[in-house]
Order: structure tokens, then C-alpha cells, then sequence
């Protein structure tokens, strides 16, 4: 899950603020304004799933390339992405889940 700050029209307050847009992938799935709270869930579910089972099945030819092109970088951080990784796809899935509520 990431979630990254951009300058949006809220659909509520009809402001132009920052708004916090959280991202499950490639997806988003919630936008929240800072200026009222409001806030926008958008339902993924469908769309995830494919393309997580496509994320995945690339995975070993992204890593092997990261890996020709920065071996000692790659070397490096490699056990620490190893470990964070499922805490990150956990907050993935869970994004999605939350999208899911109304």
C-alpha cells in the first residue's frame, strides 16, 4: 500500500486541497480530503486480483533484472525487502478489503 499527496476538487466541500490518495498496486482505493475528511473508497476487487496474479508471475524476471543492472545495490537491500515484503502486500490486501466497505 502507498499512499501519496496530490492537489484535487473535492467532490464535497467543492474546495481544490491536498487529498491523500492510497494505492493497493497499481490501484486506488481510498482519497481522502484534507480539508473536509471526506472521504472516497473505490471498490478494486475485481481488478486486483488479476493483476496481483500478474505481479507475481513477473516478479522473477523484474528481480533478475534489477539484479543484472544493480548487483551490489540488489545485494544489499535484498534482505530487508525480503522481510518487509509481506507486511507490504498484508497492507495491500487490506486496502482492498477496506475499499470493499460501504
Amino acid at each position: 500500500m502507498a499512499v501519496q499527496e496530490s492537489f484535487l476538487r473535492c467532490t464535497v466541500c467543492e474546495r481544490e486541497a491536498e487529498h491523500e490518495v492510497v494505492y493497493a498496486g497499481r490501484f486506488v482505493t481510498q482519497i481522502v480530503c484534507t480539508h473536509c475528511g471526506a472521504v472516497t473508497r473505490l471498490d478494486v476487487s475485481q481488478a486486483y486480483l488479476p493483476d496481483l496474479r500478474d505481479r507475481i508471475t513477473t516478479k522473477p524476471r523484474r528481480l533478475a533484472s534489477v539484479f543484472r543492472d544493480r548487483p551490489v545495490d540488489s545485494a544489499t537491500s535484498m534482505p530487508r525487502r525480503m522481510l518487509s515484503k509481506p507486511l507490504r502486500m498484508l497492507d495491500e490486501l487490506r486496502a482492498v478489503r477496506r475499499s470493499r466497505r460501504r
